[in-house]
């Protein structure tokens, strides 16, 4: 009888990990923040000769995919 209740317990246990994957924006958000980043560098970079902008624009695109992406998952998780 005790075994019974251990695999009752372990199934629902693995029912909320299942429930618990849900997919994140905040990959995509460093993806095409990077790449976004790169691409603003790139054409930024034709403009200006200064190395900070390779230095920097890659870094603050990622954060603003970051950014949009968490916004993305909060606005996913209030309508749950």
């Amino acid at each position: 009888m005790n075994d019974k209740n251990d695999i009752n317990s372990k199934n629902d246990t693995n029912n909320k990990e299942d429930n618990n994957d849900v997919n994140s924006h905040v990959g995509y958000g460093i993806s095409f923040g990077l790449i976004g980043g790169t691409a603003f560098s790139s054409i930024v970079g034709l403009f200006i000769e200064s190395p900070l902008v390779w230095a920097f624009g890659p870094g603050i695109g990622m954060l603003v995919g970051i950014v949009i992406g968490a916004s993305m998952d909060a606005n996913d998780n209030k309508d749950s």
